[in-house]
């Protein structure tokens, strides 16, 4: 892994039902993990359907392995969010994480 290139810091987060102030449930975002992050653009454009232009974008984010991520969690990048679609192991050995997502737009 060329860990020069791993220069962003994303938030895994998990989406459920969180526990509130007064006791009771509400959804919201628990942290997973915190890692290092290479994002890269791999897909974009746009749809026109119902008089409406609908926008996708699609990234490759590389980082370090974090035990446990699934297309359930999210990754948070400053304001951005992602869908997570697809997360490999890189050469199953445990290091390196590729997860394809989808800018929440």
């Amino acid at each position: 892994m060329r860990s020069g290139a791993l220069r962003h810091i994303i938030s895994i987060l998990s989406i459920g039902e969180v526990r509130d102030a007064t006791g009771g449930f509400s959804d919201g975002e628990t942290l997973l993990a915190e890692t290092m992050a290479e994002i890269k653009p791999i897909t974009g454009g746009e749809r026109f359907m119902s008089n409406q232009v609908f926008a996708d974008a699609t990234s490759q984010i590389r980082c370090r392995f974090v035990a446990g991520v699934t297309p359930k969690h999210k990754i948070k990048f400053v304001d951005r969010y992602f869908d997570i679609l697809n997360v490999q192991n890189k050469d199953e050995r445990s290091r390196e994480l590729i997860i394809i997502a989808k800018e929440v737009l």
